[in-house]
């Protein structure tokens, strides 16, 4: 009976372990969710071409993709880049509107 009653508290402690663990796994899908539309081929090319650009050189933009909303983020050092790439965002084919969130230092 003894070694039963032991049996018991393996299953118990397991099943527990389990459920926590379990509620622990949900995090990491939203993140590969968010990075999957960063990486995106029509991100990378947006962001191939501010990269190219000279006068946005040495300036830190991310661009992440909702649908065909463009989402453009990071620190430009003046008005006319941070306007610059707005448009070169704008200009591409799949992109209807832009969300410039980009802040001038």
């Amino acid at each position: 009976m003894c070694q039963r009653h032991g049996y018991n508290r393996w299953i118990v402690g397991g099943l527990f372990l389990t459920t926590l663990l379990g509620g622990c796994a949900g995090s990491p899908v939203n993140e590969s969710a968010r990075l999957e539309q960063q990486d995106s081929l029509e991100a990378v090319q947006i962001k191939a071409q501010l990269l190219e650009a000279p006068d946005l050189a040495g300036s830190a933009i991310d661009v992440d993709l909702d649908g065909d909303r463009a989402i453009l983020n990071g620190f430009v050092e003046t008005s006319q880049q941070r306007d610059r790439a707005e448009a070169i965002a704008q200009d591409h084919d799949q992109v209807k509107t832009v969300e410039n969130n980009i802040t001038v230092k």
